[in-house]
């Protein structure tokens, strides 16, 4: 009986045990996530942006998405290839359908990812797939974090 007592505690006390240091692994993963800073990558691509490289890059996406999310880099992403619209004037009465070019560059899509300092934003940038074809990704901290939903 005390037998069976010293082991019924033992597995109790190992439960604790490994309920506790789970409790603590998350809150030192909450620490260091709170510690890490938010950058937007702003996305540009060539007014010649082919649908051919639009696909290729794509499958390259994903992956780069993946390998983010799986290093807890990433917060959200999203892209606007359509068609897009300006508003101008001092009232907004001034409504254009085009897209607002940086040289010959046009913005499709918005990353934001989570990093240490704006160098190693800067280094996960280097691997943003349209940089193969011509594009190129505008990196800026954001200064209050953003909260994704859900």
């Amino acid at each position: 009986m005390k037998l069976g007592l010293l082991a019924v505690f033992a597995g109790l006390a190992l439960i604790s045990y490994r309920t506790f240091n789970q409790s603590a692994q998350a809150l030192t993963l909450t620490a260091k996530d709170q510690e890490m800073k938010q950058f937007s990558l702003l996305v540009r691509v060539p007014e010649t942006y082919s649908e051919a490289q639009v696909k290729s890059a794509g499958v390259q996406w994903n992956n780069l998405i993946e390998q983010w999310k799986a290093a807890g880099m990433y917060v959200l992403s999203f892209a606007f290839p359509g068609e897009s619209y300006t508003v101008s004037g001092t009232g907004g009465e001034t409504v254009k359908k085009e897209s607002v070019l940086s040289g010959n560059l046009r913005v499709v899509s918005q990353v934001v990812l989570r990093a240490a300092s704006i160098e190693q934003a800067l280094e996960l940038a280097k691997s943003v797939p349209v940089l193969l074809y011509g594009g190129t990704v505008e990196v800026r901290e954001i200064p209050k974090p953003i909260q994704p939903a859900g």
